[in-house]
């Protein structure tokens, strides 16, 4: 760390003991609604895929569906049929994906009936139109719609999250039902609305409450993350740090104090003076870490204040800084 922060950060440990275990991914996968990523869903539809009409769909997702605290690019959609289908062999000429976060919720009487007001200014078409086909897909398989460009979505904000499909021109469907999630209203986490014979449609002719397609996206965060679980005194806790250099150095920084800033060469700390080194560590090859750290029972009461620097691309960056009390 001699070449990174001043003399005055570099201060002995005080007590605590961190032991390395498994690691996290860097990048991750998960459904929509949450929790389906292998659990079937409760519902059905016919609707895109199992019909030659042309649709226009904006499937709301709320956005605490989202499992992740922190920024994040999402890198692929995918959809399923039911596991009691046969195995598929569909083609779409066209089928066009949209993004964005959405100023209006999820929920029925606050989705707005004009598609495009439901879109906020980061709307991105991460897939023009084009073909979407597949031979002999099992049943209950992820289907990957193949995005043309990433989409970034920042969950923490609490704006809804908005997956747009416009199918034009169906030759041959899925002869299947997609995989969906229902429930009594405001339960599912998610509602579609959309128009079932014109794929330019500017507003909705239906929608469900509560109905929504299950799909399933990958995701990488933005930037190195940290994130700690609630502290205890006397007890232990995960500190958890993704998407850094494999291999990279890890220097973690912390305070009893306050929130700074204290400045260095590399940016300002968020902690204040006195601040206490941890052990230098390594992320493992694929960029992550993750350690659990024990406690002292004479920290109750106390606020921990951490932050940490990290190597991404070969530079030494700062983490997002942290603020738990102690329990």
């Amino acid at each position: 760390m001699k070449n990174l922060l001043p003399p005055s950060l570099r201060i002995a440990v005080c007590g605590l003991a961190m032991l390395l275990s498994s690691s996290l991914l860097a990048q991750g996968s998960q459904s929509l609604p949450s929790g389906f990523d292998t659990l079937e869903g409760n519902s059905s539809s016919s609707f895109p895929f199992n019909t030659t009409s042309d649709h226009k769909w904006q499937w709301h997702y709320d956005s605490g569906q989202f499992e992740m605290a922190n920024p994040i690019l999402i890198t692929e959609v995918y959809v399923r049929t039911k596991s009691s289908s046969s195995a598929v062999t569909f083609d779409f000429p066209s089928v066009e994906l949209l993004m964005a976060s959405s100023p209006t919720d999820y929920i029925v009487g606050s989705h707005d009936l004009i598609f495009d007001n439901n879109l906020n200014s980061d709307a991105v078409v991460v897939r023009a139109a084009a073909p979407f086909t597949g031979t002999a897909v099992p049943a209950f398989t992820w289907m990957a719609f193949g995005l043309d460009e990433p989409f970034l979505y920042d969950p923490t904000l609490g704006d809804d999250f908005i997956f747009q499909i416009r199918k034009c021109g169906t030759i041959s469907t899925w002869g299947a039902s997609i995989d969906g999630v229902s429930g009594s209203p405001g339960v599912v986490g998610g509602n579609r609305y959309g128009h079932t014979t014109d794929c330019s449609a500017p507003s909705q002719s239906t929608s469900n409450n509560e109905f929504v397609p299950v799909i399933k996206f990958d995701w990488v965060p933005t930037a190195p993350s940290m994130t700690v679980d609630p502290m205890v005194a006397g007890q232990p806790t995960d500190f958890n740090i993704n998407f850094m250099d494999p291999g990279g150095m890890v220097f973690i920084r912390w305070s009893l104090t306050g929130p700074g800033p204290t400045p260095t060469i590399i940016g300002d700390l968020l902690l204040s003076e006195p601040i206490n080194a941890a052990p230098t560590v390594h992320a493992d090859a694929s960029g992550n870490l993750n350690f659990t750290t024990f406690i002292p029972a004479g920290l109750a009461g106390e606020t921990f204040y951490v932050h940490t620097v990290v190597q991404q691309e070969g530079e030494f960056i700062l983490t997002n800084a942290l603020v738990i009390p102690v329990l």
